[in-house]
């Protein structure tokens, strides 16, 4: 049913509710009428009015049905994918703690636990290389041997500064205090940094970000030596440092998930047969059985003779039609209408 028609067939029937129940209202507040028949007469606005909820709420779902949908459904974000390097240390601390790798390992898991980042391995990716040539060689089997060529690249770099990292009232010598012992009582830490993240493709900053943290031991504190303390340990956490450097990561993570550009999902060939064309989504996209989407080339570029920035994308040509007849979890299955169907080629949902 088109829109237009849904959204005048509900307006009829609201009208003359409306005008019936303003009546009333107009009869309630100025009418002389007696006790009884004012009770009578809100009891009678209220059933009134609860039909005029209804027939909203029945016009809303109307207009719902009523639009047409699309597969390419823009809600959908896909996880980006970022590796993170090691902080520099320019807050001058020079305790035993490796602070730039310990940092970025705090940040590594703060991203993981929010579930929206896919974090790839840097720091040890060469103990990662290391065990897939391994594998390759003649002292390992065949079975379960991983595949070369499949790490995946990161969309996005990320690099901190530690700007400050210190404990106001520390007696450890670390913080300026040159005592052997902390009592620890009173004792006041902050931690701030600085973080950037670029796009590896251009080597654009997409975001610049600065936070901090702080945190109070209290007056009735205890003893805390942190040189018996690990960095990013559960005891770590437990100090007025740790609980600053957690803050300070927190914010941080807050603020990256905040501004990083939303990659939405591409509808593409991941397969293309005579019989059988294999979608590059499923059920985790909302794709549905029967959806129709048209089948195009790459899209080409067009860039500033001056800057070189790409600043159209001309759609390609249109090669083919396929039908969704089967959803899986993560992909979908269809079958070709006309034309052809080739690998990385572009989906375009059919209204």
């Amino acid at each position: 049913m088109p829109t237009s028609l849904v959204l005048r067939e509900s307006e009829a029937y609201s009208l003359p509710v409306l005008r019936f129940f303003a009546a009333e209202l107009l009869s309630l507040f100025f009418a002389p009428h007696s006790i009884q028949a004012r009770d009578m007469t809100k009891r009678c606005c209220f059933r009134w009015l609860s039909w005029v909820c209804l027939l909203a709420l029945a016009g809303c779902q109307s207009y719902s049905h009523g639009r047409s949908s699309s597969l390419y459904r823009p809600d959908k974000s896909m996880k980006p994918v970022m590796a993170v390097m090691d902080f520099e240390n320019q807050a001058g601390f020079s305790g035993q703690w490796n602070l730039g790798g310990g940092m970025a390992d705090v940040l590594v898991t703060t991203l993981l636990e929010t579930d929206r980042i896919v974090v790839l391995e840097r720091k040890n990716i060469g103990d990662v290389m290391g065990e897939i040539v391994r594998q390759g060689g003649d002292f390992f089997r065949n079975e379960g041997r991983v595949e070369k060529g499949r790490l995946k690249n990161a969309k996005y770099l990320v690099r901190g500064v530690v700007t400050d990292f210190t404990v106001t009232g520390d007696a450890s010598g670390w913080f300026g205090v040159p005592r052997a012992r902390l009592f620890g009582r009173g004792s006041t830490a902050r931690v701030a940094v600085n973080i950037k993240v670029s796009d590896v493709e251009s080597g654009e900053i997409v975001t610049s970000i600065k936070t901090e943290g702080s945190a109070s031991s209290g007056g009735l504190g205890g003893e805390v030596n942190y040189k018996k303390v690990s960095f990013g340990g559960d005891a770590f956490f437990r100090t007025p440092l740790g609980k600053a450097t957690d803050t300070a990561m927190r914010r941080a993570v807050k603020l990256i998930l905040k501004n990083l550009p939303i990659q939405y999902w591409q509808p593409r060939v991941a397969e293309g047969g005579l019989d059988l064309v294999v979608i590059n989504g499923g059920k985790n996209v909302r794709v549905r059985e029967g959806d129709i989407f048209r089948v195009r080339e790459e899209a080409r570029e067009i860039k500033d003779p001056v800057t070189g920035n790409v600043i159209e994308k001309a759609p390609g040509r249109v090669v083919g039609r396929i039908k969704v007849r089967d959803v899986k979890s993560a992909s979908a299955h269809a079958t070709i209408l006309e034309g052809e169907a080739r690998r990385g080629q572009v989906l375009e949902a059919v209204e």
